[in-house]
């Protein structure tokens, strides 16, 4: 009875939604967090012209609260509010009629850094798009203790009740950086987070720990929105400090292929639903990823280097 329940649930309930992440706009400065106009332009156009619709990240919220249908839904969100965004980037969201989300660095902002907006052109962004908090001082979060992150959290929320006049309740975890405590933390203050995983959101995601796929360079977008979420269940991925000792989770697919940084790829079988993993590998950088993929679906982990 159950395959025939489901066979009869409209398709639009494993639809699934894809959010997208960038910095700057036009600053070969810095190319590893640079987006050209050019890229920007074709990524609208695509997006336009394959009959996909571009909201806010909370209209995608508020869509999953009401069970309705994402598919073909996107999501741009800008991190870190730089100027090169305000200066390149805003005049074409406007012209293609795309929303988007900005999430602020509190810091930068309130002290007139060079390369960041002002609060004023911050609040001009707002009036196309909406606002998230990206911290105060942009901090490596895992490293800092729980009162420490409180402090910045609150210098954020302070910076954004009296610029803007509100606080909003999505936060971006700045570098993307985030453990299980930290994200306890952030939790208490914001119940929509944003990461830096590659993947896809679907009604069943949770809203406190959202994939973003970062658009830097030039990026086949067409490729990116074939992403789809691998469903994984009881996925562990076992540590003894800074050594992966076990990675394993049930799943319908025949074989995952599994990569660590700095380790590469392993294709691994799956006997009877059930994957297991060994690397035993001792992690090489602070940050790490662990990707489990098969085909164009996915799972990505962020694992931070203990110190």
């Amino acid at each position: 009875m159950k395959y025939l329940f489901l066979f009869f649930l409209p398709l639009w309930l494993f639809a699934e939604a894809h959010l997208f992440v960038l910095h700057r706009i036009d600053d070969n400065r810095h190319p590893y967090t640079n987006t050209s106009s050019q890229e920007l332009v074709k990524y609208f156009k695509y997006i336009h012209s394959h009959g996909y619709k571009a909201v806010k990240l909370s209209t995608l919220i508020k869509m999953k609260e009401k069970h309705e249908n994402i598919d073909k839904i996107v999501v741009f969100t800008i991190d870190d509010s730089y100027k090169s965004f305000y200066k390149n980037g805003l005049p074409l969201f406007i012209k293609y009629h795309i929303p988007f989300t900005l999430f602020v660095y509190g810091k930068a902002t309130t002290e007139h850094w060079g390369d960041f907006m002002s609060w004023k052109e911050v609040k001009e962004c707002a009036k196309y798009g909406e606002l998230g908090v990206h911290s105060w001082a942009h901090p490596h979060l895992a490293m800092l203790n729980n009162k420490q992150i409180i402090a910045d959290t609150n210098k954020a929320i302070n910076a954004f009740k009296k610029y803007i006049g509100y606080v909003p309740d999505m936060y971006a975890y700045p570098y993307g950086e985030y453990n299980e405590r930290v994200k306890k933390v952030i939790n208490s203050f914001f119940p929509v987070i944003a990461n830096q995983n590659a993947g896809a959101f679907g009604l069943t995601s949770p809203v406190n720990d959202i994939d973003r796929i970062a658009l830097t360079g030039k990026v086949n977008i067409a490729d990116k929105l074939k992403l789809k979420i691998l469903h994984i269940k009881n996925l562990k991925i076992e540590r003894n400090k800074n050594t992966i000792t076990k990675i394993s989770g049930y799943t319908d697919k025949p074989y995952v292929n599994i990569y660590i940084t700095k380790l590469g790829w392993k294709g691994v079988k799956v006997k009877k639903g059930y994957f297991e993993y060994k690397p035993n590998f001792t992690l090489k950088k602070y940050r790490n990823r662990v990707i489990i993929r098969y085909n164009y679906k996915i799972v990505s982990k962020l694992i931070l280097k203990e110190e």
